[in-house]
């Protein structure tokens, strides 16, 4: 099959600007020098929480096994998967599970598939104005994720607290507002994009953050999170989506290697703590 080429900087990452849309993302990294080949994998990273800082470590790890990696970081979630399928790269590394799997559902997308599970990292509630849910007063606003995958997640944690009950039944990846059946605290929920749950934080009473971004913007999980996922809810598995014309080649294993080292399980810690579970046995 002929390869479509996937072409970047050299010297440094390609940091496509905010609003940027997916054509000009296309030919921003059609445009820029070198290709694809046997030895090289190209790989989109979103710039959301600690994404783009593991590319070092990814880089020298996959050196180590003889392999070049080369990258682009996107400040969307939209692009990633839409430029594998159209094969404009090998693999993308931003999204959990269920997100991917109702993406390509929701985009009509046939060609990325999941490649391999990589860590599951909890989300949490945090808020600027109260220091434990208690304090958060009847008819609070709750910023939660607008895209299904993530919806649940902010709702299974406030039934867990006892804040509110879910229709019998449901599935934390399946859970939306209208599958709330007792809000006994009024509380009214605004969806935010993924993007903007950060930015909107100040202006909401709880909101929903992934763990990544709470560190990114100086929160402590530990000390600072109303409340944090529980690791049963692992169905929100990270994974790396790729072409499936590379499955099974020695650079989608080199890539898998890189993720499972030890240099990289370190950084992961030391930025997450024990929050943090690797999924490396769950790989073939």
């Amino acid at each position: 099959m002929k390869r479509r080429a996937f072409t970047m900087l050299a010297a440094a990452p390609l940091l496509l600007a905010a609003g940027c849309g997916r054509k000009e993302a296309a030919q921003a990294a059609a445009s820029a020098a070198g290709a694809t080949d046997d030895k090289t994998l190209s790989l989109i990273m979103s710039d959301a929480g600690f994404n783009s800082e593991v590319v070092p470590i990814l880089k020298a790890e996959m050196a180590r096994q003889g392999f070049k990696l080369e990258w682009v970081v996107v400040n969307d979630i939209i692009q990633p998967n839409k430029m594998v399928d159209e094969g404009l790269a090998d693999a993308n590394s931003f999204q959990h599970e269920p997100y991917f799997d109702q993406f390509k559902q929701d985009h009509g997308l046939k060609r990325v598939t999941r490649g391999f599970y990589t860590v599951f990292a909890p989300s949490g509630l945090f808020s600027r104005k109260y220091k434990s849910l208690s304090q958060v007063p009847d008819g609070a606003t709750i910023g939660i994720p607008v895209d299904p995958s993530n919806n649940g997640r902010a709702l299974f944690m406030l039934r867990d607290k006892g804040l509110l009950k879910l229709r019998e039944g449901v599935n934390v990846t399946h859970a939306r507002i209208k599958d709330i059946t007792d809000n006994p605290h009024n509380f009214r929920f605004r969806e935010v994009d993924q993007l903007m749950l950060q930015r909107t934080l100040d202006d909401v009473d709880v909101g929903f953050l992934f763990l990544g971004v709470a560190l990114k913007i100086g929160l402590d999980p530990k000390k600072d999170a109303l409340a944090i996922e529980p690791e049963h809810d692992i169905a929100y598995k990270g994974i790396v989506a790729v072409r499936p014309e590379i499955l099974g080649t020695p650079k989608l294993k080199a890539l898998q290697n890189a993720y499972g080292s030890d240099a990289l399980k370190a950084y992961f810690h030391k930025q997450y703590g024990d929050a943090i579970t690797f999924l490396d046995k769950l790989n073939s």
